[in-house]
């Protein structure tokens, strides 16, 4: 049964990598491209993960975390960022979030940690 993927990445090139990733697995993808669209949707549809960037326009991607926090302690959340720095990890880590990677990262990187979260979870 396929699950539903939330991706929050103002970088259309990044964003369109990680759909075709998430969608060859058999799983539904929704594209959004800054924190407050990503809420809205999140808000309206259930998602079994969130993967986010950090750096996006109108609200970032912590903020966003944080927002999803309030509403659900326990969906998995994947952060791909060029802003991967020790306080934004230890911030990340605090709000549970279960896989950091910094940018550039690879297809196979990017694979194994939605595949494995999926399967944790």
């Amino acid at each position: 049964m396929g699950k539903n993927i939330l991706i929050a990445e103002d970088d259309k090139n990044i964003a369109k990598l990680i759909k075709e990733i998430v969608e060859r697995k058999g799983n539904t993808a929704i594209v959004t491209v800054d924190g407050d669209e990503a809420y809205t949707v999140f808000s309206s549809i259930k998602f079994d993960l969130i993967i986010t960037d950090l750096k996006m326009p109108k609200k970032d991607g912590m903020s966003l975390i944080k927002m999803i926090r309030e509403k659900n302690r326990d969906i998995p959340i994947i952060i791909i960022t060029g802003y991967g720095s020790d306080k934004n990890r230890a911030l990340a880590k605090s709000y549970g979030v279960t896989t950091i990677l910094s940018k550039p990262c690879s297809i196979v990187d990017i694979t194994q940690a939605i595949d494995g979260t999926l399967n944790n979870n």
